[in-house]
């Protein structure tokens, strides 16, 4: 029989082979397990490896139970549990690549060459939530859905053209998995839609942030954000990312014969486990590419583009720090253990790191960040005990969190609810204005793949993204978008060659979302109320968060005490990139952490009669029956968990004389707000891998 401490550091969990080396004392002599002093090394992608082997002498008063150890392959037992310790629990700690994917998905059949044409005949998609993807325009040759107007992409406010090289500071140590030396920062903003790059010296906490503006085939615009979009040709050769897409597309703006588009892919990371992302309504990916493929790709363009213009902009500076620098790579604040260590392989994949044991990469969730930026410009002005709620209105993906102030000096928070969201961002509008537009062109009566219609669809598509979505104010403007023909369908709104859209039409296409976005926001102040902490600010952030009608409608129906303290910084965009790198200039922030979901691990617990099933009942040596598939809690969902401290899980296993003294736990994680008393229904609770640190 043994005992075993474990300290488990991480808030992903999985199936992960424990090793120990046990030995059975039928004196029963009292050693304590010593904590995993080092973080185990990432496996290669998708594959796991025995941890560290502690040794682990006999100690317990128990008496010993049967051999419960299979030989061979074939499932391990489950721990025994013991009295669970008192004290807080630890952090949520970064996760590694998943081990088991599961089976492969094929991609759906692909469609390459020219535009899809469009099928009048189609029936609009109804309901809520909208589908968060569905056939996408046409290659946006502007910048991001813009809430800049009809031109796309704006300037930066500050823009003030190419940096000065740098002349060097001294290094600064960076908090991590362990400290090292690291002057440079990049913050990483890896959007639905729209990324950007941002970076700074991490001298002192009052560095500032820089935003990459210049970037491949844009010209002479300079960006802060450019869309998350790749083009791939036949052979799954990438040939257009972002916004250099000139060789992926034919002269009618359109990708080429053999070319397909794919966007939205970052959904894709975060599908296992999630219900309320739809993958029939996802762009399919190119055959062959898995949705960590895709992101890598794109990631690893990205990466390219920054290191060309940091070395314009920095010199030697720069080809001295490389290989020092400090990513901190955003992720929505929703998103479950699995999107976040398939985001942290994509990123692996993509270069970012020299191998997986690297520990220069630092996620951050989104909210986090945009507080970080927001609390750095002055624009809260927060006392002790006050709380503050983040709104980040995405491409993808609406992430709520709130914050309470433990400290003024040095500013530190700590979350007081737990975080929420929905796939509500931006991208749902699209959906909702395709099917509006599709019910338009059915009025034509053109046939099916109609050139005319086809046209008329991808021009109301991009004037939606670039100029509609950013201006509804719905105050009864009417908006006519020139769709290029000369025929007059006044039955579908089409006279003098534009297509007019009325305010009504426009309003139906945010209603849904908008309304699933207050609910959220509602549900929060509701919980923070609960918590008797004072609101004091509800900062919309993000760039759906920049649509004017979106930020009316959150201080319209707020109660009316908050209406004055919804607050939006100047640069909402900017302030999620902006926010990355001030993570990583400034101390620790945010001390605590509220759960998202139940942590556990399968027991043997003893036996109860016309309690437990009878059909769990399983004999033990002492002549003792327990019961299997019951479960230890170890952290609750809402629990508040303090940021450094590692949850520590006591348990023990019966082990008979000549068994394995190898074994294997299965750590579980519930969402469900009342966590089933068993672990026998893998519907109701989800098992991912966990890394240490």
């Amino acid at each position: 029989m043994s005992s075993m401490n474990s300290r488990l550091k991480g808030f992903g969990f999985g199936k992960r082979k424990s090793t120990a080396s046990i030995q059975p004392n039928r004196e029963q002599q009292q050693s304590p397990t010593p904590p995993s002093g080092a973080a185990p090394q990432l496996p290669q992608l998708f594959q796991s490896r025995p941890g560290p082997a502690p040794s682990v002498a006999s100690n317990s008063s128990q008496q010993s139970l049967p051999q419960m150890n299979h030989p061979g392959a074939g499932p391990r037992p489950p721990s025994y549990s013991a009295n669970y310790p008192p004290g807080p629990p630890g952090p949520v700690g970064r996760t590694s690549p998943l081990t088991n994917q599961g089976p492969t998905r094929t991609p759906p059949s692909q469609m390459v060459g020219g535009p899809p044409p469009i099928n009048t005949g189609a029936p609009p998609v109804s309901g809520y939530p909208p589908p968060v993807m569905g056939g996408g325009p046409p290659p946006l040759q502007g910048g991001p859905p813009g809430y800049a107007g009809a031109q796309g992409y704006p300037p930066p406010p500050q823009a003030t053209g190419p940096l000065a090289p740098y002349r060097g500071n001294p290094a600064a140590e960076v908090e991590g998995n362990s400290r090292s030396k690291a002057q440079l920062i990049v913050g990483i903003d890896f959007g639905t839609t729209f990324s950007g790059v941002a970076f700074a010296f991490a001298t002192n906490n009052e560095a500032k942030e820089d935003i990459i503006t210049e970037w491949p085939g844009a010209g002479s615009y300079t960006k802060q954000k450019i869309p998350t979009v790749l083009y791939y040709d036949q052979y799954q050769k990438v040939v257009g990312w972002g916004p250099d897409i000139a060789d992926a597309l034919a002269p009618t703006g359109y990708p080429k014969p053999g070319v397909q588009k794919v966007e939205w892919f970052k959904l894709q990371l975060m599908l296992s486990g999630n219900t309320y992302i739809d993958p029939i309504n996802l762009p399919p990916l190119p055959p062959g590419k898995s949705e960590i493929d895709v992101a890598a790709d794109y990631l690893f363009k990205l990466r390219q583009a920054m290191r060309a213009a940091l070395q314009k902009t920095l010199g030697e500076v720069f080809n001295r720090e490389e290989r020092n620098i400090r990513y901190y790579l955003t992720v929505p604040a929703i998103w479950n253990d699995a999107g976040k260590a398939a985001t942290r392989a994509a990123a692996i994949q993509a270069g970012f790191l020299r191998d997986e044991n690297d520990n220069r990469l630092t996620l951050i969730s989104e909210p986090e960040a945009a507080a970080l930026f927001c609390s750095k410009t002055g624009l809260l002005n927060l006392k002790v005990h006050d709380a503050v709620l983040i709104v980040d209105c995405g491409g993808g993906t609406v992430d709520l969190i709130a914050y309470e102030v433990e400290d003024e000096n040095p500013f530190t928070v700590a979350e007081c609810t737990a975080g929420s969201g929905d796939s509500c961002g931006s991208t749902a509008l699209n959906r909702n204005f395709s099917n509006i537009l599709r019910t338009k062109i059915r009025k034509m009566k053109l046939p099916d793949g109609s050139k005319t219609a086809g046209r008329v669809y991808a021009k109301c598509i991009m004037d939606f993204e670039n100029r509609i979505k950013a201006d509804f104010r719905n105050n009864g403007q009417k908006w006519a978008v020139d769709v290029g023909i000369e025929a007059e369908f006044p039955e579908a709104g089409i006279e003098e060659g534009y297509m007019t859209f009325t305010n009504e039409e426009i309003l139906q296409c945010f209603e849904p979302v908008v309304n699933r976005i207050l609910e959220l926001v509602r549900n929060q102040i509701i919980a923070i109320q609960a918590q008797n902490r004072t609101l004091q600010n509800i900062l919309v952030v993000g760039g759906f968060g920049a649509s004017e009608y979106l930020f009316q409608q959150i201080k319209l129906h707020v109660p009316p005490q908050f209406q004055s303290k919804v607050v939006r910084p100047m640069d909402s965009v900017a302030a999620i990139v902006k926010g990355a790198v001030t993570a990583g200039i400034t101390e620790r922030v945010i001390t605590h952490r509220v759960a998202r979901r139940h942590y556990l691990m399968a027991t043997l617990q003893p036996f109860k009669e016309g309690y437990h099933p009878e059909a769990y009942r399983v004999p033990s040596l002492d002549g003792k029956d327990r019961c299997k598939f019951t479960r230890q809690i170890f952290v609750q969902k809402g629990q508040k968990v303090k940021i450094g401290e590692p949850v520590k899980v006591s348990f023990f296993r019966q082990v008979a004389p000549g068994a394995t003294l190898m074994y294997e736990d299965i750590l579980y994680a519930c969402d469900d707000d009342v966590c089933p008393e068993y672990t026998k229904d893998p519907s109701e609770l989800s098992v991912e891998l966990f890394d240490y640190g």
